[in-house]
């Protein structure tokens, strides 16, 4: 066999396995949320993972270290697949102070419909340091640093910032899975975090309640 037909082989033996992996990825990560979708989230251990999963153990341990590292990995999940909704909508509008209240709005109306996936981010975003993906984390910075330039936000320090708009966030959706909350609540969160981030009260009041922009079909 020539080289080039070899290392053409070994390329897509490579490329095939690379897949394999991030199926069995990602299977895992939907296992563990219909776990915790049935279970909720303090009961399942490793191994009901595992059997739900029906992998053996040692495949597991392939892809997670522990419970923490697979649950850090679902919220994740969750978060890109709230992240998947809000992009087109930031696409409509170039004020970060908007995307920063249609996020918002957007984890907790997403939370209130799926209480499992919203209490899983609760649990996993301070273990996961602020943010439990990479997108979820550049788009906070991305937005947060772009209204300080713009003048839309005055914060002095842009880790305070991340732990102000993170930190209230979570315990907003915490509040609404755990309690009645008003129909205009992430309204009204969304225009504490901007408030918190330098902006007038009126004005964050009124970006906060804007209408959410439409996607064009």
């Amino acid at each position: 066999m020539a080289p080039r037909t070899v290392s053409r082989t070994h390329e897509a033996r490579a490329k095939i396995g690379e897949n394999k992996r991030t199926r069995t990825r990602a299977a895992l990560i939907q296992v563990a949320l219909q776990v915790i979708s049935e279970r909720g989230f303090d009961a399942p251990t490793i191994d009901d993972f595992i059997a739900a999963a029906d992998v053996a153990r040692g495949t597991f341990y392939n892809y997670f270290k522990s419970r923490d590292e697979l649950l850090i990995a679902a919220a994740g999940h969750v978060a890109d697949t709230v992240d998947a909704e809000i992009l087109p909508l930031f696409a409509l509008t170039h004020d970060p102070a908007q995307r920063v209240a249609i996020a918002i709005r957007k984890f907790i109306e997403m939370s209130i419909r799926h209480p499992d996936q919203g209490g899983l981010l609760v649990r996993m975003i301070p273990l996961s340091g602020g943010a439990v993906s990479d997108e979820m984390r550049r788009g906070v910075l991305y937005d947060l640093e772009s209204g300080q330039k713009l003048g839309r936000f005055k914060w002095r320090s842009l880790q305070a910032a991340l732990a102000l708009s993170m930190g209230t966030i979570t315990m907003a959706i915490r509040a609404a899975i755990s309690e009645p909350t008003p129909e205009n609540f992430p309204e009204l969160i969304a225009a504490m975090v901007l408030q918190g981030l330098g902006m007038p009260a009126r004005e964050a009041q009124r970006v906060a309640a804007l209408p959410l922009p439409e996607p064009v079909a």
